[in-house]
């Protein structure tokens, strides 16, 4: 599967991993596009983009490399690039991205830390 950014389609395209039927505890590791539409309790790893769906309902630690939610995360959130909630999305827990999206409508409960690698410090020079 390409990556969505290389084959024109978006996060509405993913294929569901994880159903809404699936009930999963544990930890889950993904290197390609994923949406959870399910339950899951643990530990979530992507090294790709993530998606929670409107089912989804995550109580882990989750780190990828993007992540949306449309659904629920309960638990620490460590995304590399961006973290979008969308409108009836809820995040309950500490959010570390580089860029942060809290749409109109959707919740976000915890504490957040933004670090952006392209604005790295002004190295000091002296004369």
């Amino acid at each position: 599967m390409t990556t969505p950014a290389t084959s024109g389609s978006t996060w509405q395209d993913l294929r569901v991993s994880l159903g809404a039927d699936a009930e999963v505890t544990g930890k889950l590791s993904f290197s390609t596009p994923t949406r959870i539409e399910g339950r899951l309790k643990g530990e979530l790893k992507s090294s790709s983009m993530l998606v929670v769906g409107k089912e989804g309902v995550v109580h882990a630690s989750v780190q990828a490399d993007q992540l949306i939610v449309l659904g629920e995360v309960r638990g620490d959130v460590h995304a590399t690039a961006r973290v979008e909630v969308h409108p009836g999305g809820r995040v309950i827990g500490d959010v570390r991205t580089g860029c942060l999206v809290v749409k109109e409508g959707a919740v976000l409960e915890g504490g957040v830390k933004m670090n952006n690698a392209a604005a790295a410090p002004r190295a000091s020079s002296t004369a």
